[in-house]
């Protein structure tokens, strides 16, 4: 896959995919949820594993991109660090 000009905004996977590893990252401590939010199929249910912590960006041109990014962002990350101490919240 190539990257992204300078000059071009991310596309909504894109943009889901950088905000679903950012999300993990700082929610490891709750793999539990994490894992629920790699077994969805739809985007609504992303969304409703979510709570009210996280929001879809204004100006999302395609929100089921996005939230399918976004899942595929937390699964990269659970798949990184699998086998890792669960840090402490």
């Amino acid at each position: 896959m190539s990257e992204p000009s300078p000059h071009t905004p991310p596309s909504a996977l894109d943009q889901g995919l950088e905000d679903g590893v950012r999300y993990a990252r700082e929610h490891l401590a709750d793999r539990t949820r994490l894992g629920r939010i790699v077994r969805t199929h739809t985007a609504a249910e992303v969304v409703a594993n979510l709570g009210t912590t996280f929001r879809e960006p204004d100006g999302v041109v395609d929100p089921a991109a996005y939230w399918s990014g976004f899942a595929h962002g937390v699964q990269r990350v659970l798949r990184e660090t699998a086998g890792d101490t669960i840090p402490a919240s």
